[in-house]
């Protein structure tokens, strides 16, 4: 029997997501966009595409330091997704949103998005990205044990779900954790495995976020070169893919590295850029943290 109008476009709107997804994974944004912006103009025949589409349109506006543009496009989504009852959908929208705000510093409006997140997912996968963000707020408010305690229920999810890139994402968020709790050698072990899960998951950004805070953990151990080859391949990936924010804290840690050697100049340099970076993207908790860092190098000349 031949597909309706309407069963066509939706087969052809998956398609195009599909590919979107497999761009973005590899790295190549620009032909993701494309991809996902085709998917969203599907509205009226197929609009569970086109409302997973608007997402993921707003992480790669996220991704680029676009914020109003990514709450835009986040918010449509979740509209979208409501209108036809797509709750897990409205999930998914509400993440991206919550990312938005937890990235500029504004916890408290992310974790009401998250926990609201929490309320709407459908799927174990769904449910396990709403405890893991969860658990990223309250580390970052300095509840360590909230954290861990998130995190681990997040990986149990993934792991339930099958969810292979999920549990490399896990690994990545119990590794920094283990590094903020002062533990670089367990740090080490975790995000090494976290660098192999990203690679064999074939997401190229969580790879390269595996490398900086795999190369920070071998920093903390003294392993200074390895260190810094973990960050520059980082730095590089970050730099084609335009992902502002991750090039940013490569810069920081490059800097650390930098003044660890008394290389205070080359320190200076890396901080310089960081800054102009991170006041071009709007990231004001970067910001406040390269000043301290400049402030704590010695005077130039």
């Amino acid at each position: 029997m031949p597909l309706t109008p309407r069963q066509s476009s939706q087969a052809s709107s998956r398609d195009v997501l599909a590919d979107g997804i497999r761009y973005e994974r590899g790295g190549v944004l620009h032909r993701a966009r494309e991809c996902f912006e085709t998917a969203t103009r599907a509205v009226e025949h197929a609009p569970a595409e086109a409302a997973e589409a608007w997402w993921r349109l707003a992480n790669l506006h996220r991704l680029r330091s676009a914020w109003d543009d990514a709450l835009t496009a986040a918010r449509t989504a979740g509209e979208l997704a409501r209108a036809h009852g797509l709750s897990n959908t409205e999930a998914d929208a509400l993440n991206i949103e919550g990312a938005v705000w937890s990235m500029r510093g504004d916890f408290g409006q992310a974790r009401a998005l998250y926990t609201r997140m929490l309320d709407l997912a459908q799927t174990k996968a769904t449910r396990a990205k709403a405890l893991q963000n969860l658990g990223t707020v309250a580390a970052e408010e300095g509840d360590l044990d909230e954290g861990e305690r998130l995190f681990v229920q997040s990986r149990e999810a993934y792991r339930a779900e099958g969810d292979a890139r999920g549990e490399a994402n896990s690994l990545l968020n119990i590794g920094r954790l283990q590094l903020d709790r002062g533990l670089p050698d367990e740090a080490a072990s975790t995000l090494e495995h976290a660098v192999h899960a990203a690679r064999q998951a074939g997401d190229l950004e969580m790879h390269a976020v595996a490398l900086l805070n795999h190369g920070t953990a071998l920093s903390a151990l003294g392993k200074d070169g390895q260190a810094e080859e973990r960050i520059t391949t980082a730095y590089g990936q970050f730099t084609i893919a335009d992902i502002p924010v991750q090039r940013v804290r490569c810069l920081m840690q490059l800097a650390t590295l930098a003044t660890i050697r008394n290389e205070h100049a080359a320190a200076r340099v890396c901080l310089d850029h960081a800054r102009d970076v991170a006041s071009e993207a709007q990231l004001p908790r970067e910001l406040r943290i390269i000043d301290a860092q400049l402030a704590a190098l010695p005077p130039a000349g």
